[in-house]
């Protein structure tokens, strides 16, 4: 777990620390952080409070009691003053002692000595500057949003005649709170980009465990366009990508969501391009039928999906199904079907050549990937019958 706890500090920093601020890893274990303007207080508090969230975040709870926040300060002699303090009582002293002009810092003055009183101005400006994220958004109905939640989907390989392929998807309440950030395009990207790296987390951590156990299977990883079409979001991506075990890469592939209408060549190939070290094939998912199809084929796309609507009926969602398979087949890419629901769309799905079938029909979606299971065409339809029949009954 290490490696995904360091990211997620690095995360973390980001987030909190304003533009002006430094960090740096240091070793394995530790993070240095030059403080712009912030007093030895505030920058003691912003310290406590990054530990405070790491706790909360990895570990389900955190104990201001238990958490100790040390400073070293060199004095202009060059002597080292030692100090220890928790977490509660450094809060304490924000909250009891409010603020007075002559308490501010004065950035052209001498540090001969550390100030002795808080600025408890400077950690809600950092607050403010924090990156937004899914599990701070407060939606209209004043209900709390839930950390986004990874689920994993069992996919269906026509050809070989096995269920050894997983797609993460998340799950209905996650869903939901996205799709409520409307207000603000620019929160709902940033709630997208969480997903997203929660998403990639998950799927190598799960992945990684499994491994280790003797359990192999092929991975897709969703990943937005939002998410690689901004300079700051890519770079963070990418560098939770770099931490991928090499092992693990000849299982993955990358599933690219989101893509606008008439994409041009050069970016789209940029993209896969970016991603091409870390898995075995990218693919679109795509939810409606588009003609930019010949555009993902010159990229380096290898398949590309089309995602059901739930809100179809079936016959409208055969026709779709029928309408959209053989025109990745036509540019040599293979066609992908998700979010398919009963025997009929699983079988207009087969006869329309769809190379892979998604959907509740092949299997719920689960916390973690189940064993690989071989079955036929006629098995998994015969299956969905004996389901359908229970369920009805």
């Amino acid at each position: 777990m290490k490696e995904r706890v360091q990211d997620y500090t690095g995360r973390l920093l980001e987030k909190i620390l304003s533009p002006q601020d430094v960090w740096f890893r240091h070793g394995d274990a530790q993070f240095i952080i030059v403080f712009a303007h912030a007093d030895i207080k505030a920058a003691q508090l912003i310290c406590g409070k990054i530990v405070e969230t790491l706790h909360q975040t990895l570990l389900g709870h955190s104990d201001t009691s238990q958490i100790t926040v040390k400073t070293a300060l060199m004095e202009i002699d060059g002597s080292i003053a030692i100090g220890s303090a928790r977490l509660d009582d450094l809060l304490h002293q924000a909250a009891s002692q409010p603020e007075r002009p002559a308490d501010r810092t004065d950035p052209t003055a001498q540090p001969t000595h550390p100030h002795p009183t808080a600025q408890p101005a400077a950690q809600p400006q950092a607050e403010e500057r924090r990156r937004p994220s899914l599990v701070g958004f407060a939606l209209d109905n004043g209900e709390p949003p839930p950390q986004p939640k990874v689920l994993f989907r069992p996919v269906y390989d026509v050809k070989n005649k096995v269920i050894s392929t997983y797609t993460c998807r998340p799950d209905l309440y996650t869903c939901r709170h996205i799709n409520q950030i409307t207000l603000d395009d620019v929160l709902q990207e940033e709630a997208i980009f969480d997903y997203d790296m929660e998403t990639l987390c998950h799927a190598i951590s799960t992945y990684n465990e499994l491994y280790k156990n003797k359990f192999r299977y092929a991975q897709t990883i969703p990943v937005h366009f939002e998410t690689l079409a901004s300079a700051r979001r890519r770079r963070e991506y990418l560098q939770s990508c770099r931490m991928i075990p090499n092992y693990l890469i000849p299982f993955l592939a990358f599933e690219l969501e989101g893509l606008p209408q008439g994409i041009p060549n050069g970016r789209l190939a940029e993209m896969v391009t970016m991603l091409r070290p870390f898995g075995r094939a990218a693919i679109v998912i795509l939810r409606e039928d588009t003609t930019d199809i010949a555009v993902y084929a010159n990229a380096g796309v290898k398949g590309v999906g089309l995602s059901m609507d739930f809100r179809d009926g079936d016959q409208r969602c055969i026709d779709k199904i029928n309408a959209f398979c053989p025109a990745p087949r036509k540019h040599g890419l293979f066609a992908y079907l998700d979010g398919i629901r009963n025997v009929e769309q699983f079988q207009a799905a087969i006869e329309a050549g769809a190379a892979y079938v998604g959907g509740a029909v092949i299997g719920k979606d689960s916390d973690v990937p189940e064993h690989m299971r071989r079955c036929t065409e006629r098995q998994m339809l015969m299956r969905a019958r004996v389901k359908a029949r229970r369920e009805s009954a």
